[in-house]
């Protein structure tokens, strides 16, 4: 046992390095929701505020919630785990690595390509500022997280999760909760019924301060595991899960590039005592509100807003394979869109195609 505690601080020491030693600077895939703005259906170029009928931004609630929904599915729990437990008492430790496809170069019903103007893009060299637009996504998000699971009574287990998102400053973290209903029959006619389980988990985004995005993901699998020579076992399974996306966005700018009290040529506030305020206040009425020089710019202080408050639904199917030899433990997953996300997402204007993950894992289990 002292040897396998060596092996489990090794792997955890360099896991917890990995996912430790990330910057906090904005990276090239970091969602940028305040691009994410329509013109005014009329015509004209809301991020210019000269000539008269100026008319502020609108939202891009379609390109955010394309851009979420991918997002969502991304960051979900795995589910990567065969329908048996580690076992009362049982502990795992693991570094799980997942490859997920978006749809980098799709165009939405708006016409807007959401992952090239939702995310910061390259820096450019001359000025060191990320630049207005990305104009070569990633087309596979890649997610390294370090996994704990710890078996419990009544076929019960618990885990952890902590990861991030490479290419961009977000890290993701959750948990688990996996209840293996029919497991460990060896013998008999039980003998040749599949182990089967059913659990949930939930996976969170931190280091945006433009959104929330929380996934839920409820899931069952079956698996059979299979004895090898050598005290080796390998676990085919098969599941499904349904993933419940939750995406909020805090204020965005839709004009982040213009200062607005510089735009209006700010002159205070409409109160008693400016110089620039006529006696009786601005219209007859003294409101605090801005006090601008250029009378037609002043509308900059209305492109202040909240994208759509999402609440997204989609089903993946499950397929994977685990082998453990001694206290190793290895394993791999394909998991994909069981329908179109416009299924059940069409209200929000979702209409981006099937998304699936590929999954690694490398870890100790006794």
């Amino acid at each position: 046992m002292r040897r396998h505690w060596k092996v489990v601080f090794a792997f955890a020491s360099l896991a917890a390095v990995c996912v430790a030693t990330r910057t906090a600077r904005a990276a090239p895939m970091d969602p940028v929701p305040d691009r994410f703005y329509l013109n005014p259906p009329g015509g004209g170029n809301c991020q210019n505020f000269t000539g008269a009928g100026y008319q502020a931004c609108a939202p891009n609630n379609v390109s955010w919630s394309n851009m979420m929904s991918e997002l969502g599915y991304a960051i979900a729990p795995s589910a990567f785990h065969p329908a048996r437990t580690t076992g009362l008492g049982g502990f795992a430790l693991s570094f799980e690595a997942s490859y997920v496809h978006i749809n980098a170069d799709a165009t939405d019903s708006t016409g807007t390509q959401y992952w090239h103007v939702g995310t910061q893009g390259a820096v450019n060299p001359n000025t060191n500022a990320f630049s207005g637009i990305n104009k070569y996504p990633d087309s596979i998000l890649q997610i390294y997280t370090l996994k704990a699971r710890k078996g419990l009574p009544f076929g019960l287990e618990i885990a952890g999760a902590l990861g991030y998102i490479a290419n961009t400053s977000l890290w993701v973290g959750g948990a688990d909760l996996h209840w293996a209903v029919l497991e460990g029959f060896r013998t008999g006619i039980l003998g040749y019924l599949p182990d089967i389980a059913v659990g949930g988990g939930v996976r969170t985004v931190g280091g945006a301060s433009t959104f929330f995005l929380t996934t839920v993901g409820i899931d069952g699998q079956i698996s059979k595991p299979i004895a090898l020579a050598d005290s080796a076992v390998l676990t085919p399974y098969i599941g499904a899960q349904r993933l419940l996306i939750y995406a909020d966005s805090t204020v965005v700018n839709l004009t982040p590039t213009v200062d607005p009290l510089q735009q209006c040529g700010y002159q205070g506030t409409n109160v008693p005592g400016n110089p620039n305020v006529p006696n009786g206040g601005v219209g007859g009425a003294y409101t605090g509100a801005p006090v601008c020089k250029n009378t037609n710019a002043v509308n900059d202080f209305n492109n202040l807003t909240t994208l759509s408050k999402d609440r997204m639904q989609r089903w993946r199917g499950i397929a994977g394979l685990t082998y453990k030899y001694e206290i190793l433990y290895l394993g791999g997953q394909f998991a994909m869109d069981l329908e179109e996300p416009s299924a059940e997402n069409a209200n929000l204007g979702v209409s981006g195609s099937k998304q699936w993950t590929m999954s690694f894992e490398a870890g100790v289990s006794f």
